[in-house]
C-alpha cells in the first residue's frame, strides 16, 4: 500500500498517513493544463483552482489541524500519478482526508508553506520543488532531484490548539519550515 509520503520529522509507523508539500515552482502554471517541467524548480507554483466561498475566512494557525485531500503527480500534472487521498483501486484504500498540524514540521516545507496560506474550501495546484519536498535523496517512488505535482483542497480547520507553556517555547525557539 502506497501512502501519502508527507510526514518527515514525525516517527511514524508504516501505516500511518503521510503526506508531501512544499515551497511552489517557478513555471507557470495553466489551470487544468498538463505540466512538463523543462527547468528545474526554485519557488513554489501555486494556481488557485477553486477560490474558497468566503475570501475572509481565516487561515490556518500555526500548530493548528488541518484535513486536507490531495493527489501527487511525478513529472506533471498529466504524468505518472503516485499518491492520493482520494483512494485507490490497486493497492485498494478507501478516501480519506489527511489530517496534520501546520507549521511545525509535521510535512515537507512546501506543504507548510502552502496550506498555510490557503482558506477552507479551497483547492490549488502546487508545483513544490525538490528542494522543498524530497530533496536529492527522494523516498518510496519518487526519486531524488523530482519536484512534486499537487492538487490540495484544504477542507476543514480543526479548532485552533490549547498550548502548554512548553510547546508555546518550543513554537518561538523553532522557526517554521
Amino acid at each position: 500500500m502506497l501512502l501519502p509520503l508527507i510526514l518527515l520529522q514525525s516517527a511514524v509507523s508504516l501505516p500511518a498517513r503521510r503526506a508531501v508539500i512544499g515551497r511552489a515552482a517557478s513555471l507557470a502554471l495553466g489551470a487544468g493544463a498538463g505540466l512538463a517541467p523543462a527547468l528545474a524548480v526554485s519557488e513554489i507554483s501555486e494556481t488557485v483552482l477553486v477560490p474558497p466561498a468566503d475570501p475572509a475566512s481565516p487561515t490556518p494557525q500555526r500548530a493548528q489541524k488541518v484535513a486536507v485531500d490531495y493527489t501527487l503527480w511525478i513529472g506533471g500534472f498529466d504524468k505518472k500519478q503516485i499518491d492520493s487521498s482520494k483512494g485507490s483501486a490497486f493497492p485498494p484504500r478507501l478516501p480519506a482526508p489527511f489530517v496534520f498540524s501546520v507549521g511545525v514540521g509535521e510535512v515537507i516545507p512546501g506543504w507548510d508553506r502552502t496550506v498555510k496560506q490557503m482558506r477552507a474550501g479551497e483547492t490549488r495546484r502546487v508545483v513544490v520543488p525538490a528542494s522543498l519536498g524530497y530533496g536529492e535523496k527522494g523516498i518510496g517512488p519518487i526519486p531524488g532531484g523530482a519536484d512534486l505535482y499537487f492538487e490540495i483542497s484544504l477542507l476543514e480547520l480543526k479548532s485552533p490548539p490549547k498550548l502548554t507553556e512548553q510547546q508555546l517555547a518550543w513554537l518561538s525557539s523553532h522557526a517554521e519550515p
